[in-house]
C-alpha cells in the first residue's frame, strides 16, 4: 500500500493580503487597549469569510519584537519582557467562520493590578486554520500539500499617562561604498524616543547639488515600540553618479510634528 506524508504549509497573514482579501478578512489588525491596574478592558475584532466554504481555527498567543532591520521575530507567548499575552482571553479557543458570513470575538485584557505605570506592552493573537475534511491535499512526489492560513492580530496595551510621541533621526548614512553597485542604498536610523507607538512615514529626498535635479523616493511606513531602533533603507536609482543632498523626513501619524535630517553625498 502506497503511503502518503502531509505537509502543512501555513502562510501568516497579518495585514492587507490578495489571498486573504479572497476568502477571510479581519478587521481591524491591531487593537490598542488602555486602562489601570487591575482594570478590564474589551474589544471586538470580526472576521469576514467571502468564500464558499467554512472556515475552522484555533487560537493561539505569540510574542513578537522587531528587529533593527525591520524584520519581525515571532516568540513564545511570555517569553518578551513587553509580553502581555497571559493578561489577554478570549470566550472560546477555537472558533468557525461559516461560508458567506462574519464571526464577531471579544478579546478582553485583564490589566494585572501591579502593572506597569510607564511600560507598553505587546502581543499577538492568532487565528490558525485547522484542515477539514474538504481540504484537498495537492500531491506532489508523494507528499499531500495542504495550504492553510494564520491570520494575526496584533494586541498593544499602552498605559493611560502614555501620550509623548517623538522619533529622532540618529543616523542617515550609504550602505555601499563600492563605486561600481548599481544596488547603491541609503539607511536611515531612527530611535523612538517617545513613551507610546508610533506610526510615521519616512520620506528621502536627493538634490543634485550641481544641476537641482531632484530624486524623491518611494515612502516607507513603519510601526515602533518606545525604545526600539529601527534601519530604513532607500533604494537608490542605478548609475546615481554626482554631489547630491540627502534629506530624511518622517512624519508622525497623527501629528504635525516632523523630523528632518540632511547629509551630503558623493556617488
Amino acid at each position: 500500500m502506497r503511503k502518503f506524508i502531509h505537509l502543512f504549509i501555513f502562510f501568516i497573514l497579518t495585514g492587507a493580503s490578495p489571498i486573504l482579501a479572497q476568502s477571510i478578512s479581519m478587521s481591524p489588525t491591531r487593537l490598542f487597549f488602555t486602562g489601570n491596574p487591575g482594570e478590564k478592558v474589551s474589544q471586538t475584532v470580526t472576521l469576514q469569510n467571502s468564500s464558499d466554504k467554512d472556515y475552522v481555527f484555533n487560537l493561539n498567543y505569540k510574542d513578537w519584537v522587531r528587529e533593527e532591520d525591520g524584520n519581525k521575530v515571532y516568540l513564545e507567548a511570555g517569553s518578551s519582557q513587553t509580553s502581555n499575552a497571559a493578561w489577554v482571553s478570549t470566550l472560546e479557543n477555537a472558533i468557525t467562520v461559516p461560508a458567506k458570513s462574519t464571526k464577531e470575538i471579544v478579546v478582553t485584557m485583564q490589566i494585572p493590578a501591579n502593572a506597569s505605570k510607564s511600560a507598553v506592552t505587546n502581543s499577538m493573537l492568532f487565528f490558525t486554520q485547522l484542515p477539514q475534511q474538504a481540504d484537498q491535499a495537492r500531491i506532489q512526489n508523494g507528499i499531500g500539500i495542504i495550504t492553510l492560513f494564520e491570520v494575526g492580530l496584533h494586541i498593544f496595551y499602552t498605559p493611560p499617562g502614555n501620550h509623548t510621541k517623538s522619533l529622532d533621526i540618529t543616523n542617515i548614512s550609504e550602505l555601499s561604498n563600492n563605486e561600481n553597485a548599481t544596488n547603491k542604498k541609503v539607511a536611515v536610523s531612527i530611535h523612538n524616543d517617545g513613551n507610546t507607538i508610533n506610526d510615521a512615514t519616512v520620506e528621502f529626498e536627493l538634490t543634485n547639488t550641481d544641476s537641482g535635479k531632484e530624486i524623491k523616493l518611494p515612502a516607507i511606513s513603519i510601526s515602533m515600540l518606545p525604545n526600539t531602533n529601527q534601519v530604513v533603507q532607500f533604494s537608490l536609482p542605478e548609475n546615481i553618479s554626482g554631489n547630491f543632498l540627502g534629506v530624511a523626513i518622517i512624519k508622525m501619524a497623527g501629528s504635525n510634528d516632523l523630523r528632518v535630517g540632511e547629509k551630503n553625498f558623493k556617488f
